[in-house]
């Protein structure tokens, strides 16, 4: 007895110092939680001490005595009479909430406590993803986190933001945490919130606003050339030339009439007998008087060349041939006239032919916006035949008048103002421009600039090759000695040296750069948000794959995760969206193109006529145009990666050239003719389309009877005996197989025969036994079709 009670209070020993270091645990817990004081809580704690006094009770009594049962009633009641006290104001505070607490059962409260417990690890997990979910965005909220201290841009500090700037690099430049930053986006309504997004230097000074401090954006100066200003009396200043320009419908007569003028034979130079580029030509009159005419293309591709010349004028006479009526390319020229604000003269053409109706334009032409002195109005009609020349001393007499009328004069004394007309490569010259001349005087050894090149004058010559030493106010003049060919339509400005003018090119070009950049921030970021979703589902499917790992070990889960199954979620996730998007439109062919011409003016005409083809089922992706003859570099850029095409428009291609494009797979085409070329570009399209298939049954056989046939390797197969109904039967074409006009089989036959020979062909009456690969349930009474597909040309539109 005695060595049992002492194994005993061993045992009860031990088990109390146990308890007493997990009372002092929750004790001490609950000193920390002090600022928690609900009932629940002081409830949780009396029966705590209640536990430790019954506990120590007992160690007591196995020490004194040798029974293990005693009363610890009144121990019970000295032991925990403060906690009993403050427990009753409790609950008097508390109220019914109390007494329903109290009076729960033991296994009801540890039922609850166990619910909240879960319910807190829920919310607690919760906002773990959702931190880890901004934490991606770089929008974590710092509310549960320790507050971050740092310090405020200086109000009015000055910072220079440069062209572009990230939204981490923004963070970095003022100082500020990253989630501050993006805080104060959100704010005023900026979508761009991830640390790497690229900001313009407008948007970050509209962010940079909000800490109060003072955004500098460096001036987009350097060395630059502007056009002088006008001078307010301009009476003092010569007179000049006037600038005509000769607009009009293709096949109108333009050229022929500037032939009759110039007493020269433009029209039999160019091919097709249209004008294919802008000519600029001055022309002496009978009068004394010198006029400078430009030459605009009618055909419907060069309506930027006439844009040009309206532009570059003072007088435009518009030719209308009385037996053709306003055209389409007449309402554009009146367009491009009334737009740029200069006055009109009507030249009504080929007067003289048969049937022409001249009084009929004038009608056509009111519709237009163009009320000529016939019917009430101020604008002056001619009626000539530039062929015969007939009425062309009427009309250069009413151009001269109008100039007087409109008093052109400029100054002949100040560095030169041009306009680049056309452009071109010209063997043994090098880049050739020509300009015509707006004011001041240009001379051989000027130094000018033109967009982003440059050109020390080396010659000049008129528009009949002849050298000259200066052109002075509404010259047309070649101009040699270009660093590279300028674009058509730039402005030209004289530069003080060859220093200055590469100075003025350099920050041409950097600007140009720049706004190549800000235009591809929008397109970068795009990118680098879909970036930002996948790596953020990544994470998610991270988080999704521990919870599932924890849900494993508390046994709320039979099989541990795999993490490729969660990533696999996310794949075929991406997977379905791509596939919608792809369903939705399907992306037309693309075909890439290489543009090399005679000039610039022509270039950007066949460019812009190729662009405007139809797109739907095959687009051109232009990815180079250019001057001069076609190159190996050209031929390389086409067929880098797909089967390109380089069009030449007036210009050839080598020997050494044209094997490369062969060995390279690249078609190099050459035309002089817009026409040809836009019709051969649409059949190039066509033929890159696939065909499409017409079905057609060409005959039809009826299964009399079936054979099964042992093979050579011991294989059977059954074989058909059928016979022509209606056309025929043909070997090489597909055979459908019909069942109560229910298709039951489609595929090509692997024999044809008659009377164990092999046949090409059966035709009507004949018969003969078929079979088939991968089909072996025909049946009796089955009709056999004999079916040719046609390869049918698509259409572009």
């Amino acid at each position: 007895m005695a060595e049992y009670k002492e194994k005993l209070r061993l045992e009860s020993e031990s088990f109390m110092k146990k308890q007493e270091i997990k009372v002092q645990k929750e004790t001490k817990q609950s000193k920390m939680d002090s600022n928690i004081k609900s009932p629940e809580a002081l409830l949780e704690l009396e029966r705590v001490k209640m536990r430790l006094a019954k506990q120590r009770a007992i160690k007591e009594a196995s020490k004194t005595t040798d029974s293990v049962e005693i009363d610890v009633g009144e121990g019970k009641q000295t032991v925990s009479e403060e906690m009993r006290k403050r427990a009753e104001l409790v609950r008097k505070q508390m109220g019914p909430k109390h007494d329903e607490f109290r009076t729960m059962k033991p296994t009801d409260q540890g039922e609850k406590s166990r619910k909240d417990r879960e319910r807190q690890s829920t919310a607690q997990r919760d906002k773990r993803s959702d931190r880890v979910s901004d934490r991606s965005k770089g929008l974590e909220d710092d509310s549960n986190k320790k507050k971050i201290k740092f310090k405020l841009p200086k109000k009015g500090q000055e910072v220079t933001l440069p062209l572009t700037i990230s939204v981490d690099g923004l963070a970095k430049l003022l100082n500020v945490p990253n989630f501050h930053l993006l805080r104060k986006m959100r704010r005023i309504g900026m979508d761009k919130l991830a640390n790497n997004y690229i900001l313009s230097n407008e948007e970050a000074a509209d962010i940079a606003l909000e800490y109060d401090v003072v955004p500098i954006i460096p001036e987009d100066k350097g060395p630059e050339l502007y056009p002088q200003k006008l001078p307010e009396d301009m009476s003092a200043h010569p007179l000049r030339p006037p600038v005509v320009t000769i607009m009009g419908h293709v096949d109108h007569g333009k050229t022929t009439l500037l032939d009759t003028l110039r007493s020269s034979s433009i029209t039999a130079t160019e091919a097709g007998g249209i004008t294919q580029h802008i000519g600029a030509f001055s022309v002496d009159l009978k009068s004394g008087q010198n006029i400078t005419f430009l030459d605009t293309p009618g055909h419907a591709a060069f309506s930027a060349m006439r844009a040009r010349g309206a532009n570059a004028t003072d007088i435009v006479v518009l030719v209308v041939a009385a037996d053709d009526g306003v055209m389409p390319q007449t309402k554009e020229a009146i367009q491009h006239a009334l737009e740029a604000d200069v006055p009109i003269i009507v030249a009504i053409n080929k007067c003289d032919k048969p049937g022409a109706d001249p009084s009929a334009i004038h009608n056509e032409l009111l519709k237009h916006g163009i009320q000529t002195e016939e019917l009430g109005g101020d604008i002056q009609a001619v009626k000539i035949s530039a062929l015969k020349g007939t009425g062309m001393d009427e009309l250069a007499e009413t151009i001269v008048t109008l100039a007087e009328v409109l008093d052109l004069r400029a100054e002949v004394d100040i560095p030169a103002h041009a306009t680049v007309i056309e452009s071109q490569v010209e063997k043994g010259r090098g880049s050739v421009a020509s300009v015509l001349v707006k004011r001041g005087t240009l001379r051989a050894g000027d130094v000018v600039v033109a967009g982003t090149t440059w050109c020390k004058v080396r010659g000049m010559t008129d528009d009949r090759g002849k050298a000259v030493k200066s052109a002075g106010p509404a010259c047309a003049v070649r101009v040699m000695g270009w660093k590279e060919i300028p674009r058509a339509g730039d402005l030209v400005l004289q530069a003080g040296s060859e220093q200055n003018a590469k100075d003025v090119v350099a920050n041409r070009i950097e600007k140009r750069t720049n706004r190549e950049r800000l235009a591809t921030i929008s397109e970068l970021n795009d990118d680098r948000r879909s970036e930002n979703e996948r790596s953020e589902s990544t994470r998610e499917a991270e988080i999704a794959f521990r919870r599932a790992a924890a849900s494993f070990k508390k046994g709320l889960r039979t099989t541990y995760p795999t993490k490729a199954e969660f990533m696999q979620k996310v794949s075929r996730t991406e997977a379905a969206s791509e596939a919608a998007n792809e369903g939705a439109k399907p992306e037309p062919l693309v075909v890439p193109i290489v543009i090399k011409g005679d000039v610039s003016g022509t270039v950007e005409a066949v460019s812009e006529s190729l662009e405007k083809l139809p797109s739907s089922k095959i687009r051109i992706n232009i990815i180079g145009t250019g001057v001069g003859p076609v190159t190996e570099s050209d031929v390389a850029m086409a067929g880098a990666g797909s089967q390109g095409v380089v069009i030449a428009f007036n210009v050839k291609a080598d020997k050494k050239t044209l094997s490369v494009a062969k060995r390279e797979g690249v078609e190099v085409k050459t035309f002089r003719i817009i026409y040809n070329l836009l019709e051969d570009v649409e059949k190039l399209l066509v033929s890159r389309l696939p065909p499409i298939l017409v079905e057609e049954i060409r005959g039809e056989a009826v299964v009399q009877q079936t054979f099964d046939i042992t093979l050579r390797a011991g294989l059977t197969t059954t074989v058909a005996g059928c016979r022509v109904t209606t056309g025929a039967v043909a070997r090489a074409n597909k055979m459908r197989v019909l069942r109560s006009g229910t298709e039951v089989h489609t595929g090509p036959a692997s024999s044809l025969k008659n009377e164990k020979h092999d046949i090409a062909e059966a035709t009507k009456g004949q018969e003969f036994g078929v079979s088939f690969d991968d089909f072996e349930g025909v049946k009796e009474g089955d009709v056999i079709q004999s079916l040719h597909y046609n390869e049918v040309p698509q259409k572009l539109n």
